[in-house]
């Protein structure tokens, strides 16, 4: 019996530390969105603008720690405002893409890539559509631009504040690179791919959420393994599994108002399944669900989910594409291995 018991107390303690963490990230979360649901009964459009800071400082914080995800949060709202200013100037958008994948691959040489991943995959969010800040549609003047940039970074440095006080510390930690030539080779090819993308999506009849590709391109970003088989099958199962479970929610005519309040939970999953480590499609089915739900155009639910499988089949298609050629321009040899140490 006493083998027993000191055999059950380290699984016991896990699971405790595991339920602790979990209560502690979604209280966490409540007292986060609270101030910001409470807004937008007086300020139009405030959610929208405040769930790019959530995000980016969510993301930013789990992968640099409190300082790391103020920079990311300071850094969009001011990319997220050129791009608005932008709008429609789409060689000029897709110069900044290109940037930002050089950013990446500049970032990822020095090991530290994780940390600017939401600057790529959230600044074409702006690029696709300006958040309807006050008016719908957006009305670009002084009060919008100036009202962007605080509510992204007060929202942004309040949700690290109320994370980093109910999760605890969190410290940005480089990875060993070996060969500084292939993030660079890889982020110029990420840059190309998202602006072509962007491109194709905005002169052409596919105006639609190209912006799902780009994500998915850089969230299947891996500059050390560059492709990997079970994470890009994660992404796409997982993804199918968040639109199919969306899809029930919409057939059910739960009103749009209530889906920003299920959209708190699904982050909340989302940000402990990564914490946690859990297999990767579990932690982009929660992601799909959370990033879905906070949608608000006025196209159908059912045909954005259609729409946005078939771009992450394209975006994971393009990772392919691009370890490919980080392979054949950083190795000079055909096929997806990737070096042992790079």
């Amino acid at each position: 019996m006493q083998g027993s018991t000191v055999e059950a107390s380290p699984a016991a303690a896990g699971r405790r530390r595991i339920v602790g963490l979990a209560l502690k990230l979604l209280v966490g979360l409540v007292i986060i969105a609270a101030p910001v649901l409470i807004a937008s009964n007086w300020v139009p459009g405030i959610s929208e603008v405040a769930f790019y800071g959530v995000l980016a400082a969510s993301f930013g914080w789990i992968s640099g720690g409190p300082r790391g995800g103020a920079a990311i949060v300071a850094s969009l709202a001011v990319l997220g405002v050129v791009s608005v200013l932008l709008h429609g100037q789409t060689w000029a958008l897709a110069l900044i893409l290109l940037l930002l994948g050089l950013a990446y691959g500049f970032a990822a040489s020095r090991g530290v890539g994780k940390i600017v991943l939401q600057l790529p995959i959230l600044t074409p969010y702006f690029m696709l559509k300006p958040p309807a800040l006050f008016n719908n549609p957006a009305v670009i003047d002084a009060t919008y631009i100036i009202g962007v940039i605080v509510v992204m970074i007060a929202v942004g440095f309040w949700t690290i504040l109320v994370l980093h006080l109910a999760v605890g510390k969190r410290a940005l930690k480089p990875l060993e690179v070996h060969n500084l030539r292939i993030p660079l080779i890889y982020g110029a090819i990420l840059g190309l791919f998202s602006a072509a993308v962007m491109i194709i999506g905005t002169t052409t009849d596919v105006k639609t959420h190209w912006v799902w590709i780009t994500l998915t391109l850089y969230v299947l970003a891996d500059p050390q393994q560059l492709y990997s088989r079970a994470k890009t099958w994660g992404r796409v199962l997982g993804t199918l599994a968040g639109f199919v479970v969306v899809s029930l929610i919409s057939l059910l005519g739960v009103p749009d108002g209530v889906l920003i309040y299920l959209a708190i939970p699904a982050l909340w999953l989302c940000l402990l399944f990564m914490l946690l480590k859990k297999p990767y499609w579990q932690y982009a089915f929660f992601l799909t669900v959370t990033v879905v739900l906070m949608d608000t155009s006025d196209v159908s639910t059912l045909l954005l989910d259609a729409e946005r499988f078939g771009f992450t089949i394209v975006g994971a298609g393009l990772s392919v594409v691009a370890a490919l050629l980080v392979n054949f321009l950083g190795y000079g040899r055909a096929g997806l291995r990737s070096s042992e140490r790079q």
